[in-house]
């Protein structure tokens, strides 16, 4: 998203002309969860992350946010401490019961 600023360069380490690389810290309500990028699985109709419980795997949609490196903001019914797919895809189905 392009943003202009207005910078005080005292110390003048900044020439006209210059692109610096700026990160605006976001604050959330509740806790973030983060998870590889490539455990995000998207497809038509929604995005879903892999999730293994119980010995069977079921697919979590998810929205998702930011992205910090190689993780990607997910919000949706995962939590801290669940074991999900690293590499996600719609080739391995949910476990019926």
């Amino acid at each position: 998203m392009p943003v202009e600023l207005d910078v005080a360069n005292l110390d003048e380490n900044l020439a006209p002309g210059m692109f610096p690389t700026v990160s605006f810290p976001v604050k959330r309500t509740q806790p973030t969860l983060l998870v590889p990028a490539s455990a995000v699985t998207r497809t038509m109709e929604s995005n879903f992350v892999i999730r293994g419980r119980n010995g069977r795997t079921e697919w979590v949609n998810v929205k998702t946010g930011l992205n910090a490196g190689n993780l990607v903001e997910v919000f949706g019914d995962l939590h801290e401490g669940d074991e999900f797919a690293l590499r996600g895809s719609d080739e391995l189905q949910p476990t019926r019961r």
